[in-house]
């Protein structure tokens, strides 16, 4: 080992990150907490290896991000001279896809395609219009059906179907399965799958794999799902015996947050079990938060009983980083985030700050908080409140009820939900409309009707009918919140989500149309007709333009599952109630109650220095207002851990100089 490494492996690892790293042989198990250097870990260990002369070509890396395997090449790279050959590093589908060419080119089998998302699609679409049934189950819904019948996990999507239509659905996977075989593609998810096969019944590749590969090495091991966790047995074990010199898998059971993708923590807690003879260490020191916040994600955490006991410390030792505000409404605890950050920004100068919150529909009241006071944001992993398809459609109808010449605003929704009502169809309106152009759309139907030249199906012509009584009664000098509420009840709305995505999607969807109509109930007296609402809506989205670009201090909105990996200065953790955090869905199953309150541990473990947690007394929900629980979790966070001031409740007037004592220390 030269002069760099030593000093790398005495100054930069702690005493366990460094026994993790220079353990040659056996199965090893290495329980990270949250910030204390996990991938450090992997890199060192890989780094120990090579080190000793281990071939390079012997040792693999497998990731769950292409974005994570880059990161670990470039700083394994940094040790040794340029051009040196690296092990493999890469997800375990990139891993899986070079066995197959390599495997099926042995063979001499034809090669074979990887079929993306979009041919996935486009096949599916092709087999439901085949059967018919393209009305009754949608794209979304065979490919949510696919991939739970790949992992072997239920389907989310199951309860919103009959038997009948369960029947149907199985039908079409199995045809989409057999149009697979007949062109010799396979999609993700038969990466895996084909990788196992040939593991488990080809007793010769798996000795030649064994005997090359000896040295294996997994990430983020409470991401993995079952067939991954299959695949590795099969890699490491011949005939129950451990067949490879050594297996380092990293992780850490308390972030594990990926259900609903099909990740099991089970496969981290039954490690030991699994891989006979591991040694276990556990690597407990977090170098990224201060000791407060760390004790009080360690009090939270302490909660779940599934899961490997550890202790997170820090040198970084703080006092009052903590602070809990009970606000009365949702729009104060959004003020309340804003003053905090204006604070923050004032006083630090300079620092990461972020919003965190459950679903994205709790963005929508925060982006108007910061938008009202100049404060430049980005939201991560979604898309900005007025720019989701959700909203945007029932403006669209909210449009056309105040202009029936809105040409852009039909086209959008004339088929929305779908009522076969097609291109053909639509064009036909367009050219009717330009031959009278000031016409409302409403007319043009009736030009349509008497054209000699647009000859309209009785069923197209009865779907058009039904679309024009949507807009009965309904005008521009009416109230946002009456229209609202007839376009989500005429058109079904829900319905239409629950057809078109997850059942997971569809509810986050939905929750938005529900902000859209809170928002139209809290202008309520200040904004009396759909136009003023819709000049309201304009307005506000010119100003979040320039909000949103260049600026030098970018406050980022996020879900608690965004922020997984990532880490800032400041986090402002939203909505600590029940029915938020804790879901409704997860109260009463004690399995996704622990997830969720995993969750709530990799928000809280997201802040270095400062940490705010706020929850309403009251929210607005459908147009009515609701009285709010704290949540459960809340109750978990012994006072011991919080500040010693903990506010019950503060008025705007009171906000700014309580957030500027709490920072300017």
């Amino acid at each position: 080992m030269n002069s760099e490494l030593e000093h790398f492996f005495n100054t930069s690892l702690n005493e366990q990150q460094r026994k993790a790293a220079l353990q040659k042989n056996g199965a090893l198990l290495v329980l990270a907490g949250a910030g204390s250097g996990k991938t450090r870990v992997i890199i060192a260990r890989i780094v120990s290896l090579l080190s000793q002369s281990v071939p390079s070509w012997s040792i693999i890396a497998l990731t769950f991000t292409n974005k994570a395997a880059q990161e670990m090449k470039a700083r394994i790279q940094h040790f040794f001279p340029a051009g040196t050959v690296l092990p493999f590093v890469g997800t375990f589908h990139s891993y899986c896809l070079r066995i197959l060419r390599e495997r099926y080119y042995h063979l001499e089998l034809p090669a074979f395609s990887i079929m993306d998302e979009s041919d996935k699609e486009k096949i599916i679409r092709r087999i439901l219009d085949r059967n018919n049934v393209s009305k009754q189950i949608t794209t979304r819904h065979v490919i949510a059906r696919l991939s739970s019948i790949s992992l072997g996990i239920s389907d989310n999507n199951q309860s919103s179907f009959s038997m009948p239509t369960l029947t149907v659905l199985n039908e079409i996977c199995h045809e989409f399965g057999k149009e697979k075989e007949s062109s010799n593609c396979l999609d993700f998810d038969d990466l895996l799958h084909k990788a196992c096969q040939h593991f488990n019944t080809d007793n010769t590749f798996k000795n030649l794999h064994q005997n090359r590969i000896k040295h294996i090495l997994v990430d983020e091991y409470q991401d993995t799902n079952m067939v991954q966790h299959t695949l590795l047995k099969h890699m490491v074990f011949n005939h129950d015996r451990f067949a490879i010199d050594s297996l380092c898998a990293v992780g850490d059971e308390d972030q594990s947050i990926y259900s609903w993708r099909g990740a099991t923590v089970t496969n981290i807690l039954e490690f030991q079990k699994d891989f006979a003879n591991t040694t276990v260490i556990k690597v407990e020191q977090n170098y990224r938060s201060s000791q407060p916040i760390v004790n009080l994600a360690n009090k939270i955490i302490s909660n779940n009983t599934e899961r490997n006991s550890k202790v997170v410390w820090s040198e970084k030792k703080g006092h009052d980083r903590i602070r809990l505000l009970a606000c009365k409404t949702e729009r104060e605890e959004a003020d309340a985030l804003a003053e905090c950050i204006t604070a923050f920004l004032k006083i630090k100068k300079t620092g990461s700050i972020a919003v965190l919150y459950r679903t994205h529909s709790q963005s929508r009241i925060v982006e108007e908080a910061l938008i009202k006071r100049t404060i430049p944001y980005k939201i991560v992993g979604g898309t900005q409140f007025y720019d989701r398809k959700e909203i945007k459609d029932i403006l669209a109808y909210l449009r056309l009820i105040a202009n029936p010449r809105d040409r852009v605003s039909l086209m959008r929704i004339l088929n929305v939900p779908a009522r076969g009502l097609g291109e053909k169809l639509q064009e036909a309106w367009l050219d009717a409309w330009e031959k009278s152009p000031d016409t409302p759309f409403y007319n043009v139907a009736t030009l349509l009707f008497n054209s000699d030249t647009c000859n309209i199906p009785t069923l197209k012509r009865q779907s058009i009918l039904d679309f024009l009584a949507l807009f009965k009664d309904l005008s521009g000098t009416i109230s946002p919140t009456h229209a609202i509420e007839a376009i989500i009840s005429r058109t079904k709305y829900g319905e239409y989500l629950k057809s078109e995505y997850d059942k997971s999607e569809a509810e986050e969807r939905f929750a938005n149309v529900k902000e859209l109509l809170s928002a139209a109930y809290h202008v309520q007296g200040k904004v009396d007709t759909i136009e003023e609402f819709l000049q309201e809506v304009a307005l506000l989205q010119e100003q979040i333009k320039p909000a949103a670009h260049n600026a030098t201090h970018q406050v980022l909105l996020m879900s608690l599952h965004a922020a997984k990996g990532l880490e800032f200065d400041m986090v402002l953790l939203s909505g600590l109630e029940d029915g938020v955090i804790p879901s409704h869905r997860s109260i009463f199953d004690p399995n996704a109650l622990e997830e969720e309150r995993r969750l709530l541990y990799v928000g809280i473990t997201r802040a270095r220095d400062y940490l705010l947690i706020t929850h309403a007394l009251e929210r607005r929900t459908f147009g009515r207002i609701t009285d709010q629980l704290p949540s459960r979790f809340l109750h978990e966070m012994r006072p011991d851990v919080m500040s010693e001031k903990l506010p019950p409740y503060y008025n705007s007037s009171t906000l700014r100089p309580y957030f500027n004592a709490w920072l300017d220390r």
